[in-house]
């Protein structure tokens, strides 16, 4: 046997690695990510549900779901009616003196009853569903989605007070007039032509939040209590999409919603005892009718 048959193979040169690029084992990055303080977990991807299409004047339909769903238990739902009133009265009552806050705060009010509105959503989702409904079992709407929920209620108050200061503004550049009672002031506001431009730049504003807010709420109030785990932005942005998909429908219905929270006002926030359970449990029938 020669020399040459026996002879080891020349090893082959290690590459250099290039320069500035350190000498990482890929698996131990692999491995030990998570526990790097750098690591930063990936959510799982956002899904948002398909919206429906419904008739014009869907709403009636809504209503008379809610209607039933009001008078199975009516005490639960009236208490609960009975105690956004009294929370209405309450912050009425503390701003009767203050013109500019008083106005703010009628509107306000209806800005944050959807956030208000999660147990009587509970209520019919349970009826839905065949399952047992009393008055403590309504509270698990909070407990099934409370980041959720918590974060809805957040907004629900930040759009409250991003409001009023919005009214306060509007009130103090434009009105002209006196320091007056709250009514005396809407009255002269309402009756006086020089004040025609308030009154134009208020309600201009006043429907251009409302507006913002219904589409943001209309479904994904009581849609993140019918749903487990659902994330805030999914809901908002499935709101977003049934009015864009239904834009005379929920046209028709806020302006349904305006006018029974109008009349609830009108008499001193005692009909607000039977309007809110009502449209509560509505609402509820309308996102299950607008979302797959």
């Amino acid at each position: 046997m020669s020399d040459e048959s026996i002879a080891p193979a020349p090893k082959q040169a290690k590459e250099s690695p290039k320069a500035g690029t350190p000498d990482v084992d890929p698996c131990a990055t692999c491995v030990h990510a998570e526990h790097s303080p750098m690591f930063v977990p990936v959510l799982p991807p956002l899904n948002y549900p398909p919206v429906r299409q419904v008739s014009l004047f869907a709403c009636l339909g809504w209503l008379k779901l809610g209607w039933q769903d009001m008078f199975r238990q009516p005490v639960s739902s009236f208490g609960y009616g009975l105690s956004l009133a009294v929370i209405g009265w309450v912050i009425l009552a503390i701003t009767m003196d203050y013109p500019y806050l008083y106005t703010a705060s009628v509107s306000g009010f209806a800005l944050v009853a959807p956030m208000l509105g999660a147990g009587l959503y509970e209520k019919s989702r349970r009826y839905l569903a065949g399952e047992p409904v009393s008055l403590f079992s309504t509270g698990a709407a909070w407990r099934r989605n409370s980041s959720a929920l918590l974060g809805f209620s957040a907004l629900c108050f930040l759009a409250g007070t991003l409001w009023q200061v919005i009214s306060v503004f509007v009130i103090a550049v434009f009105y002209k007039g006196g320091g007056l009672k709250p009514m005396a002031m809407i009255l002269e506001i309402l009756r006086s032509p020089e004040h025609n431009l308030i009154f134009a730049m208020y309600l201009f504003m006043g429907a251009l939040f409302a507006a913002v807010m219904f589409a943001l709420t209309v479904v994904s109030a009581p849609m993140l209590v019918d749903r487990r785990n659902c994330r805030l932005q999914v809901g908002l942005v499935t709101s977003i999409n049934a009015v864009a998909e239904n834009p005379i429908p929920l046209a028709i219905w806020a302006t349904v919603i305006m006018i029974m929270v109008a009349l609830g006002f009108a008499t001193g926030l005692l009909l607000m005892i039977f309007v809110l359970p009502w449209l509560a449990h509505a609402s509820f029938h309308a996102y299950r009718a607008l979302v797959e």
